[in-house]
């Protein structure tokens, strides 16, 4: 703010000339002082809606209404929630709200007679208000900038992936620096760098280096500032250089990462401060996400691999694991879930045979159709699969449990193990079960020879509303070349 915002709400237009005139060379803290203008509290709000950063409001009572000026100062204090600009009621019609009832009833910082009011008088009176509207301002400024640290924190974590880590990251800090907005302000890179050496590449971007993605760091910035990059202390202090601010981290894996994010304007002492609080607990929430998510991984991995154990007792299955999970994928982002939820449902998918790993080889391995009895027990394995998963506290398990019961249930209640119809049937397990027939279909079994692709499409379209959900059976068909290529990629 390059000025001092008085507002003055006076039925008396010459009131308002007269304060503008007293003002207008008045300076405090290097910054002179702008006069606004209402004759009315109702346009009084309009002004004050426009201009939120009014640092004084200098109000007759009787405008209007006899309690007008009151009226507007019950609006700011309580309807609008600004406890920080000062309120000074300047009347001279004080019979109307004698000062020590309007002083303890009303918030407002002054009440001065008008007849009383001299040029010096009311220059005084406005320095005065201006310090302690300054003072105020500080400790909201601190009060919002450490909030703005704590949400923080917290909104980064709940990121699920490295790339929304990074962006969000990217976002806070930007916003802390700039303000809330996506403007030129707030564009940034995170930049990686791997252990063995080399040259650090940029893994997320936002702003208007949106599409430097991919590049080499050494590539988009010059020769010296990527030399100061590289050879700065980050352990005492972030780097600036030229307009970027830069924050460099080690994490435990031996990777070096960068920040930088553009930083056009210079920060007050405070928010310097809660910056370096921020650096600070940066660099571990960095490391720890890291690590986080390379457990995670490495869970998922092993997810994968007991799914696909299950499936390898039977001999001719091969890739159906990942063709099925695969597919599931391909139906749950066609079907408007995101990319994060997608791959939950891709990962739990693989789990949903988990319950073969009880049924006797002979029945699994049978070349000749199944008695009734032997079908029966194959029938257990869904509800196997469900009671070896569904003690698990993961919300991958979790899904995993569902998927594994559900994904033999028909849309229209004749499936098992429970009969489940339409929406009884969870999402995922619905999902699933037309990626399971569709790749056994596709491929030869011990019982049976693999179909050609126009059979399989008859078949599934003659099943939708009855086996299928006939919604998700047309996501199918719209992307069921997709779904063919999976085939593909992991042959039997």
């Amino acid at each position: 703010m390059e000025f001092w915002k008085v507002l003055v709400v006076d039925g008396d237009r010459d009131v308002y000339a007269v304060t503008a005139l007293t003002l207008k060379r008045l300076e405090f803290r290097g910054k002179s002082i702008r006069v606004l203008g209402s004759q009315t509290a109702e346009g009084a709000k309009s002004v004050l809606n426009e201009h939120p950063d009014i640092a004084l409001i200098l109000v007759d009572i009787v405008m209007e209404t006899e309690t007008a000026g009151l009226d507007l100062i019950k609006y700011v204090r309580r309807d609008a929630g600004n406890a920080i600009v000062q309120i000074i009621i300047r009347t001279s019609q004080c019979g109307h709200a004698p000062e020590d009832r309007v002083t303890i009833e009303y918030e407002i910082n002054d009440y001065l007679e008008k007849s009383e009011i001299t040029a010096r008088k009311l220059r005084t009176t406005v320095i005065t208000a201006l310090r302690a509207y300054e003072a105020l301002a500080t400790i909201d400024d601190h009060r919002r900038g450490l909030k703005h640290v704590i949400e923080s924190a917290s909104h980064i974590f709940r990121s699920s992936s490295v790339s929304d880590f990074e962006k969000e990251t990217l976002s806070r800090l930007a916003s802390f620096l700039h303000g809330p907005g996506n403007g030129p302000r707030h564009s940034g890179v995170f930049a990686r760098k791997d252990p063995n050496g080399g040259t650090a590449y940029v893994t997320t971007a936002t702003g208007r280096f949106k599409s430097l993605e991919g590049w080499k760091l050494s590539q988009i910035v010059d020769p010296d500032m990527y030399a100061r990059i590289e050879a700065h202390d980050y352990s005492s202090s972030y780097l600036s250089v030229e307009n970027f601010r830069v924050y460099g981290f080690r994490l435990k894996t031996g990777h070096e990462v960068y920040v930088i994010l553009e930083d056009v304007t210079a920060s007050s002492e405070w928010k310097r401060d809660l910056l370096e609080a921020f650096r600070l607990n940066l660099g571990a929430a960095v490391d720890n996400f890291h690590l986080y998510r390379d457990l995670e991984s490495r869970q998922n991995e092993l997810v994968f691999a007991l799914g696909e154990i299950a499936e390898s007792r039977s001999a001719e299955t091969g890739n159906h694991v990942k063709r099925v999970a695969e597919i599931a994928r391909i139906l749950a982002l066609g079907c408007g879930r995101d990319e994060n939820e997608a791959e939950h449902i891709r990962m739990a998918a693989s789990l949903h045979d988990l319950g073969k790993l009880t049924i006797r080889d002979e029945i699994l391995n049978k070349p000749e159709t199944l008695t009734t009895d032997e079908f029966e027990e194959m029938k257990a394995h869904s509800f196997v699969g469900f009671e070896m998963l569904k003690s698990s506290n993961r919300e991958l398990l979790k899904s995993a449990a569902r998927i594994a019961l559900e994904h033999h249930e028909n849309y229209d209640g004749t499936g098992y193990p429970r009969g489940l119809k339409g929406e009884e049937i969870g999402l995922a397990s619905r999902i699933v079960a037309i990626a399971d027939v569709f790749d056994a279909l596709g491929n030869k079994r011990v019982y049976k020879e693999a179909w050609e692709i126009p059979a399989i499409l008859d078949y599934m379209r003659s099943e939708s509303g009855k086996k299928f959900d006939p919604v998700l059976m047309d996501v199918f068909f719209s992307r069921v070349e997709e779904m063919n290529m999976v085939r593909t990629m992991y042959p039997d």
